[in-house]
This record gives structure tokens, sequence and C-alpha cells, in this order.
């Protein structure tokens, strides 16, 4: 196990420059740059001063050039300074010659981010799975028609329209949950348990959205992995010796059901935080779906590689994560893995 723990985290290395590498060709596809940006609100920039912003963020080097200055930072785990004006450093905080401390773009966004994401993945796994189960318990019956209508309604529905409506009815119209932000004005002077009801009432409708697609394809797959286990012998040799049908379906069917769910949780992390661009921009929350989508519109290259790599680092954690889950929960992966 520990052999291929080693062989696992050797490749993310080559893997993740790879990614970033593509990234970044990709981006410089896109028309512009961060000199357009600034001048569009300048009526009176020059092309002289143009030309000075492109030297002075080296855009006017080839894009090897570019991309390897970038690289030489990522390897000691700094991503640089953001282009905007307040040229804050885009991972980590920093201290000047004053001793002044400002913080990290992404290290203000990245927790925001990972706790509704985090909310969502227990959402989806708390609701999917008795969802799941009841669907193929009652197979072809009322229950697993209801169930079956909700999976393609989560599936058909856009996400933003969605949220749209939400907002209005439950933000406006009702006045039950907040439609903005992440916590109310006087937040720094409520209790704890004030914070946290706070906190929670403004990431409900959010969470909900980003977990709601989610939802509805787990759902779906544990039905039809139910399915498949329920017509097993050993499900049919169960029933025979008389065993509870509670015993049958949880202890022995649902078990040898959710072994390929594991992977699937991994390799939902992506979705995940690429949904969090749409919640996160929708209701104003400062996380790093709403900070990707300001440093797309103002070609912030330095934030926008940031981003896309601590994205890219975070999949391949999960899907390794994924990967031990699955060898933790099957000896025969197990087994294999160890040779």
């Amino acid at each position: 196990m520990i052999r291929y723990l080693a062989k696992r985290l050797f490749w993310m290395v080559p893997l993740l420059v790879g990614i970033s590498l593509i990234s970044f060709l990709i981006m410089h596809l896109a028309p512009g740059d961060i000199t357009t940006t600034e001048a569009g609100f300048n009526p009176k920039a020059s092309e002289e001063s143009r030309q000075k912003l492109r030297k002075l963020y080296h855009l006017d080097e080839p894009l090897l050039v570019q991309y390897s200055l970038w690289l030489k930072r990522m390897a000691t785990l700094d991503f640089g300074e953001s282009f905007a004006g307040h040229q804050r450093p885009v991972l980590w905080e920093k201290k000047d010659e004053k001793g002044n401390v400002t913080k990290g773009m992404i290290q203000e966004a990245l927790p925001i981010t990972l706790l509704i994401n985090i909310l969502g993945l227990v959402l989806i796994v708390v609701a999917a799975l008795p969802l799941g189960v009841i669907s193929a318990v009652y197979q072809n019956r009322p229950p697993d028609r209801a169930i079956t209508v909700f999976v393609f309604i989560g599936f058909a529905v856009p996400g933003f329209w969605l949220a749209l409506i939400m907002m209005y009815w439950l933000g406006v119209v009702h006045a039950w949950l907040p439609i903005s932000g992440i916590h109310s004005l006087g937040y720094e002077r409520m209790s704890w348990l004030a914070q946290g009801w706070d906190v929670g009432r403004h990431l409900a409708t959010p969470v909900f959205i980003s977990a709601l697609g989610g939802l509805a394809g787990i759902s779906l797959f544990v039905r039809n992995g139910m399915l498949d286990v329920l017509h097993q012998d050993y499900i049919t040799t169960a029933r025979a010796k008389g065993l509870p049908e509670n015993t049958v379906v949880y202890r022995h069917a649902l078990r040898n059901a959710l072994l390929p769910l594991i992977t699937l949780l991994g390799l939902s992390i992506p979705g995940l935080i690429g949904g969090s661009v749409i919640a996160e921009s929708l209701f104003a929350i400062p996380g790093m779906g709403k900070l990707f989508y300001d440093a797309v519109l103002m070609r912030d290259f330095p934030v926008i590689m940031g981003i896309l790599t601590i994205g890219a680092a975070l999949t391949l954690i999960g899907n390794l994560l994924a990967d031990i889950a699955y060898a933790w929960a099957d000896p025969r992966v197990r087994r294999g893995v160890g040779q």
C-alpha cells in the first residue's frame, strides 16, 4: 500500500504541471489581456502606457517564457500578485516593508468554497442514499416513479434559473432567507451560536443549488447499483435463510452497492468546485467561484492560474483519497494494490 501511495504521489507532480500548461495555453487564447480591461476604464490611456503595462507584467514575452516564469514561482508556492489595481498576493499573505500584512486572495476565498462544497457533499450523501435505496426496493412502484421524476427534474432544471427563483421566493417575497453575502451586518457582535445560525441561513440556498445536480446523479447511481446487487444469488440465499428484509437490504445489498460510489464521489469534486462559480456569483459569496469569475472578466492571469492549479490539486487529492478508501473497503482491491 505504501508503495502504491508513493507511486501515485510521484505521478501527481507531472500531471499537475501538464494541467497547468494546458490551462495556461488555453487561457491565452482568449482575446485581450489586463491592459485591455484597465485601459477600457481610462479613455486617456495611450498605447505607450499599454505597452509599459505589458512589459511590467511580462505579457510581451513569448508564451513559453511567461509560463516558465510562472512555473518557477509555483515551485515555491508563490503565485505572484494580482494584475488588478490592489495588487494583492494571489495565494498567501505577505508583509510589506512597513510590516503591514496583506491576505492572499485564495487564502480568503478557499475556506468559503470548501465549506460550501463539503456541506453540499454531505447533503448529497445523506439525501441520495435513502432515495436510491427506496427507489430500488420499490422498483416500478409509486415511490420509485416519484423519485425518478425528482431525479429527472434535478438533471433538467438549470442551476442559475432555480437559484433566481429561490432568491425571489425565499428572499424577496417571504424574506425567509438572505439572498446575498455570507453573513449579516453586525456579525462580529453576535455570539458564536448566532454567528453559526447566520452563516447557515446565508449558505442554505447556495448549498442546495450546488448539490442538486450531484444529488440527482448519485441517487440514480445508487438505485442502479442496488438493483444489480438485489438480483445476485447471495441475496436470494440470504432471503431463503429467513433473514429480515432490512438486514438483507442494508447489511448485505447496500454495503456491496456502495463500493463504486466511493470512486464516484471522488470524481464529483471537480463538478462541485465548478458549480460553485454559479452559486457564488449569483449570491455574491466571496469564494473561489466568484473570484475566478471576476478574474476571467478582468483577464487577471495570475489569479486564474492560481485558482485552476488549486482546483486541479484538490481534484487529484480527491481521486487519491477515493482510491485509498476503495482499497480499504474492498479487500480484493487492497490485495491487488499491495502486490
